[in-house]
């Protein structure tokens, strides 16, 4: 009886005493992992960090601490712990990359996985660019795992790190710009925007001759001259043109109750004094004085010129002067222009037998901008 109740007064000590011995033994059998060295100022720099861009060029740069024959791996996964199994970021796509850093060559690639061989000393710095890698489809972190491996050992890691890479999703800016197009004739020098052009002494109207006392009257024996200054601005992606239509249906100066004009169009062939023609000439283009935004360009447009009198006129009305549109004279080249300013001149003459009379037309500028 003793000896049985000795045993239940000992019996839970003893118990106690094992439970305590397995605590103190259990961690002696704990399996224990054990990492490869770090490699170090590891960054990786990208062309572009948007989601879902494609072509992309990593910039991968690092320094290795231990000697590595082989190369190094880079596998792109969801978390940056080499214990953990390597799970592919959503639409990344690295299975067409390729280098052109010199010393460097792809190996193999995976939709996740590069593998560069390279030849890696003791504290080597590593600097590789490697293209046409596609972006994960969602923004957010992904990592990429680096590992250098010896020459046919590339399951054990020498060196590794991971490097922390932010997927954005793409910055959108737009905005609309409004359509504009300024176009004004003026008798006098313009301003900056057509800032005097409607002021009542300076509209767009001439009377041409020569002056004998008081009167002024067409000469055979000069071209008589007079100026008109445009000025366009536009930003018209490809440019504008300006057309010149005549409502006179002949194409030149008509007398008062006449059916004909006595004084012609001049065509291509210019005007010289005692020839009964009409035409106009472009001059010397400039920006608008005082306006430093002034840009571009305005210049004469099909066969006009700062040189001859011309005046292109159809009898059939299907081009020049009298046609639907009328005919191109001036143009800013394809471009967009601001304030820029181009003075003409029109010049008519007359011969011995031209009848007397009030002879005029009327002209009107178009401008249109191709947008």
């Amino acid at each position: 009886m003793n000896i049985v109740s000795s045993f239940k007064e000992r019996a839970p000590k003893i118990a106690i005493s094992i439970a305590l011995l397995l605590a103190v033994i259990a961690p002696a059998v704990v399996v224990t992992h054990v990492f490869a060295a770090q490699v170090t100022e590891r960054s990786i720099a990208l062309s572009s960090s948007s989601a879902g861009a494609e072509a992309v060029t990593y910039a991968a740069e690092f320094t290795t601490p231990s000697d590595a024959s082989g190369g190094f791996v880079i596998d792109f996964c969801t978390s940056p712990d080499p214990s953990e199994a390597c799970n592919a970021p959503t639409g990344l796509v690295a299975s067409g990359v390729s280098t052109a850093t010199t010393g460097y060559t792809i190996a193999s690639a995976a939709a996740n996985q590069v593998v560069v061989t390279h030849a890696i000393t003791n504290n080597d710095k590593i600097s590789v660019s490697l293209t046409n890698i596609d972006n994960p489809t969602q923004a957010g972190a992904i990592y990429a795992r680096v590992s250098t491996f010896n020459t046919g050992s590339q399951a054990t890691a020498i060196d590794q790190g991971s490097v922390a890479i932010s997927i954005t999703n793409t910055i959108g800016v737009s905005g609309s710009v409004l359509e504009s197009l300024t176009f004004c004739v003026a008798k006098a020098q313009i301003t900056k925007d057509c800032g005097n052009a409607a002021v009542a002494e300076n509209l767009p109207t001439l009377k041409l001759g020569e002056t004998v006392g008081d009167v002024t009257a067409l000469s055979s024996t000069a071209v008589s001259t007079g100026i008109l200054y445009t000025q366009i601005s536009t930003n018209a992606a490809s440019g504008a043109v300006v057309n010149l239509k005549s409502a006179t249906d002949c194409g030149g100066l008509k007398r008062a109750g006449a059916t004909v004009c006595d004084i012609t169009p001049a065509l291509t062939d210019g005007v010289t004094a005692g020839q009964a023609k009409f035409g106009l000439k472009t001059g010397t283009v400039s920006g608008t004085a005082g306006d430093n935004d002034a840009s571009g360009t305005i210049k004469p447009a099909g066969s006009y010129n700062n040189a001859t009198y011309t005046y292109n006129y159809l009898n059939t009305n299907a081009s020049g002067v009298t046609s639907a549109i009328g005919d191109p004279i001036l143009n800013t080249d394809g471009k967009p222009a601001n304030n820029q300013n181009m003075p003409i001149t029109f010049g008519v003459s007359v011969s011995n037998s031209t009848p007397a009379g009030n002879y005029s037309t009327s002209l009107t500028m178009i401008a249109t901008g191709k947008f």
